[in-house]
């Protein structure tokens, strides 16, 4: 089961999933699809992630909503439009909190304004994005590389030093 906890800054965290016996219960309208949108419901923080084809079908719990795009709107595109200050500011709008804790509700959702262009602006925005993304992942891998190769550099000095 796909929970807020299973939303990440780059997608979905498969190691994040929770198993559970819905012991023979209707939970069809909980299944998502590959290319469905994920929204946390209900958290301090606006998480979002597409789902991928190894998770469809997948069953999501009560603290995530699953959109399922026009096939007029790039689900990339709605990601970006809810991460950027513009569009948070909606979700934000239609939480029924007087928290700081948004609670988003599908109704509220449905009243959302999205600007939806071209399908071939669409398709070089999502290019642009994927690009972006695959630059991110990659400097952060290249991080945490300087980072452990920094840190066994250092620990081999200091058991260097206590030999000597």
């Amino acid at each position: 089961m796909l929970t807020v906890r299973s939303l990440t800054d780059t997608g979905i965290n498969a190691g994040e999933l929770e198993s559970y016996d819905f012991d023979g219960r209707d939970v069809e309208k909980y299944r998502v699809k590959s290319g469905d949108v994920l929204l946390s419901a209900r958290s301090t923080s606006l998480s979002t992630a597409v789902v991928p084809p190894e998770l469809d079908g997948t069953i999501i719990n009560a603290t995530v909503i699953g959109i399922r795009c026009l096939p007029k709107l790039e689900p990339r595109l709605l990601i970006a439009w809810f991460t950027h200050p513009e569009g948070l500011a909606q979700p934000a709008s239609i939480s029924q909190s007087a928290t700081l804790q948004m609670n988003a509700t599908v109704s509220g959702l449905s009243e959302l304004v999205i600007p939806v262009p071209p399908a071939e602006t669409q398709r070089r925005m999502v290019a642009l994005l994927e690009a972006a993304d695959e630059a991110y992942m990659n400097a952060i891998q290249a991080a945490e590389d300087r980072r452990r190769i920094a840190r066994q550099l250092v620990v081999g000095q200091l058991l260097e030093s206590r030999t000597t």
